[in-house]
């Protein structure tokens, strides 16, 4: 995932976020369920006034005479009030909405950690060169911010600003993420000490082949310089008798 895509999707999941709390912090909910009832309500009586007048035209009552159209400006508010009570036929639950944020804190977390990578291999291209490019510094310095802010911003939100269902919920991610960092910091340190011991081992397996390489050829050369040293010896008495 490139950068830019893994940075829209990361103020996503913050906007997502930030939605579940406030729909659970603020009651949104509880007012969707209001709006619902009364729309059931309204639909009530307008079934009930729908059967008196069926009624009384059974009985050959008639009807009031309807009440005059207003005029196009004055339905003009009545439009826009109409629009802003526009609601969801689908009102979510309160599991619904923890399990929404359950959703969006994963993808923060996961596009979070795709950026970090990603600023770090930066960081080693862009400062590894002969030649800095300040361009370059500036635009890995505003990502790196973004990051770092976004991160913050949700720390912030969660530990002053999360509702009931959520706060907990926060709290109990950090320490399970705490527990996980501290056991892939132990098994890395063990992972290095291993890597360690085994490079030992193999270079005292080395140094020993060295060693007995030396040995034999040390001890191959001393009994070539004796066997010819005893022939020389052998072949100056011989001459002389």
């Amino acid at each position: 995932m490139d950068p830019f895509t893994a940075l829209a999707a990361l103020r996503a999941a913050y906007s997502g976020i930030q939605y579940c709390c406030e729909c659970l912090g603020e009651g949104t909910v509880q007012v969707q369920k209001i709006k619902k009832a009364a729309e059931q309500a309204q639909q009530i009586v307008k079934d009930a006034k729908g059967i008196w007048s069926i009624i009384r035209g059974l009985f050959g009552i008639k009807p009031a005479p309807a009440p005059a159209a207003p005029v196009a400006a004055a339905a003009a508010p009545a439009a826009k009030s109409r629009k802003r009570e526009e609601y969801t036929t689908h009102i979510p639950t309160e599991d619904e909405i923890v399990q929404q944020f359950i959703g969006h804190l994963g993808e923060f977390f996961t596009n979070h950690g795709t950026l970090a990578a990603y600023i770090a291999k930066r960081y080693d291209e862009v400062f590894g060169k002969d030649v800095i490019d300040p361009k370059e510094v500036l635009e890995l310095t505003t990502l790196q911010a973004e990051v770092d802010g976004a991160y913050m911003k949700l720390s912030e939100m969660m530990r002053v600003r999360a509702p009931s269902q959520l706060g907990p919920l926060w709290t109990r991610f950090n320490a399970m993420n705490d527990k996980v960092k501290a056991g892939q910091e132990a098994r890395q340190l063990k992972q290095k000490r291993e890597k360690a011991k085994r490079d030992a081992q193999l270079w005292n397996e080395r140094n020993d082949r060295i060693d007995r390489s030396i040995a034999w050829s040390v001890g191959l050369g001393l009994v070539f310089y004796f066997w010819v040293l005893m022939g020389c010896v052998w072949l100056n008495t011989t001459t002389m008798g």
